[in-house]
């Protein structure tokens, strides 16, 4: 049982890999000792890269996953898989990012494979979306990444508090950060060579989806950070509303795509 958990705030759970769960913590680099569960709140701090007491490559074991074939994530806010995805108040965007294992997170080296904002449509931010799937996920690595052993970053940013730019002096202020890494080891023949950045480094803390105020009118939604490292990304929804494998819907949701030229397509799900 976590004895530092805050009330709120969440963290990458576990995986599902071919429909078993894997158990809580493997394959994720530690969990901070002090408050498994909190913000990052400074987009300087070195934290904002995994949130761990212990960037050691060796620190877990690596967790093999093929490109193009969908694999789950679990997020929770507490120590048991019962527990909810977020506090509901906490509404932001979500992101995925991958480095080269060999570079620990270290230098330019993180790309961005996934991203998802506010649906001006449904008026959802991605957290909200979590929410009504008890913080699960479906995600596909896009098959033009090379294979190789990587840290996988996820993140959620949390907009309840981000109508006041972040200062130290204030330190209640700005948006939150919940990002963590796991390591893995990627089966794939892709060749794709995507441009890296550094983390810290892709925010300030006056981004326009960094500073945002969430309680006024708003229609659209920035996402900050570098942009997806593929043009062309194709993202199908899926109702998560019933958990029993065997359930489908009778009338898939329709599928939402965003083209710009590019040779390559990948196809990203997620529940």
């Amino acid at each position: 049982m976590f004895t530092h958990s805050a009330y709120g705030h969440t963290y990458l759970f576990r995986f599902n890999i071919d429909g078993k769960d894997t158990k809580r913590g493997d394959y994720i680099r530690p969990y901070r000792e002090s408050t498994v569960n909190s913000p990052v709140k400074d987009p300087k701090s070195l934290d904002l890269r995994c949130r761990t007491d212990k960037m050691d490559a060796k620190a877990t074991k690596n967790l093999t996953l093929t490109a193009g074939k969908p694999f789950g994530l679990e997020f929770h806010e507490g120590d048991e898989d019962t527990t909810r995805f977020i506090e509901p108040a906490h509404r932001g965007p979500g992101m995925i990012y991958l480095a080269p294992l060999e570079s620990n997170g270290e230098g330019p080296v993180w790309f961005k494979i996934f991203e998802k904002g506010y649906d001006p449509e449904t008026k959802l931010f991605f957290t909200q979306i979590l929410m009504k799937s008890k913080g699960k996920m479906e995600f596909t690595i896009p098959e033009d990444i090379p294979g190789g052993d990587y840290l996988m970053r996820t993140e959620f940013i949390a907009l309840h508090t981000a109508d006041k730019e972040y200062k130290s002096s204030s330190k209640g202020d700005g948006a939150e950060f919940f990002p963590n890494c796991a390591q893995i080891k990627l089966i794939s023949e892709g060749t794709a060579k995507p441009k890296g950045y550094e983390i810290p480094g892709i925010y300030t803390t006056k981004d326009p989806g960094i500073l945002f105020n969430l309680w006024d009118k708003y229609d659209s939604y920035e996402i900050p950070g570098p942009p997806l490292y593929s043009e062309d990304l194709e993202v199908t929804p899926v109702d998560q509303e019933s958990e029993k494998p065997e359930e489908k819907p009778a009338n898939p949701k329709p599928t939402t795509k965003t083209k710009k030229p590019c040779v390559r397509k990948n196809k990203r799900r997620y529940k």
